[in-house]
């Protein structure tokens, strides 16, 4: 059963080989920083764990918000998205243009 409510995130900050699994992000954008990617990990259920940066973090909260939808299950779903992109992505041939 995936949790409605998520209570205040924790943001992991200066970790080696961080990662967002949604816009693959590593460095951190801010210009004032010199660090790797502030992430979060959340649990999403079926004992699967997205790594999010703090922008998509705050970025799908939103849309979440906006859709009436619990955050958990938002995420859960763009994750199987992406899955299925990523595989119907592999299963074509490349193709040079």
């Amino acid at each position: 059963m995936l949790r409605k409510e998520l209570k205040m995130q924790n943001f992991i900050y200066n970790q080696p080989e961080a990662k967002c699994d949604f816009c693959k992000a590593t460095e951190n954008p801010h210009p004032d920083y010199d660090e790797t990617i502030p992430i979060t990990r959340i649990d999403i259920g079926k004992k699967r764990k997205l790594t999010l940066c703090i922008n998509c973090f705050f970025m799908h909260k939103e849309c979440s918000e906006k859709k009436g939808h619990p955050l958990i299950a938002y995420l859960s779903k763009l994750n199987n998205l992406s899955l299925i992109l990523d595989k119907s992505n592999k299963k074509k041939p490349q193709t040079l243009l």
